[in-house]
């Protein structure tokens, strides 16, 4: 698998030749659409997942991708969509909880942050992402205590994380 190895050049070539024998293929499609995010082609890759999602409509990897080309693109129902259904399977479900945290951060619903983010750590507990979203919230909220605790602990997972760090020098 030439994507595991960070070989982006030859597996967009091997997996074009494999959609070129079976278009519908929704592995291969799903591996163009990550492709082609990695590569800005957000409205490519939006077309690319929404063909895989036309053969199974709950595939995790094609409504992941469908939901950050969505993202990308600023079409934020759509993304929480992706996103939602990507969750129900567990190899995504850290990333798109993370994900949906986020959106609701930007959108300044905080309470919907937290309650994503936090399912995101029950998921994985040493979710660093989720932690730093969660650290920022709480500041924004004044709630210095957990903001710290969760500083703590991102420190003692990531010594050297410029992001606590900074919080720290900022608080």
């Amino acid at each position: 698998n030439y994507i595991s190895f960070k070989d982006y050049v030859r597996a967009e070539v091997k997996l074009k030749a494999c959609l070129q024998k079976d278009p519908y293929y929704a592995p291969a499609l799903c591996d163009l659409s990550s492709l082609q995010i990695r590569r800005f082609q957000y409205e490519a890759a939006l077309k690319t997942a929404s063909t895989a999602l036309s053969i199974d409509s709950y595939d995790p990897a094609a409504n992941y991708y469908y939901g950050l080309s969505n993202l990308a693109l600023n079409n934020i129902t759509d993304a929480k969509d992706g996103f939602d259904i990507a969750a129900a399977n567990p190899e995504y479900r850290v990333a798109a909880y993370v994900e949906l945290a986020k959106i609701y951060f930007r959108s300044k619903e905080y309470s919907k942050a937290i309650e994503y983010a936090e399912k995101s750590l029950i998921s994985n507990q040493l979710n660093v992402d989720a932690m730093q979203l969660l650290a920022v919230i709480y500041r924004l909220q004044n709630n210095a205590t957990k903001a710290d605790e969760l500083i703590k602990a991102i420190k003692a997972i990531e010594p050297l994380n410029h992001f606590a760090d900074f919080e720290n020098y900022y608080s």
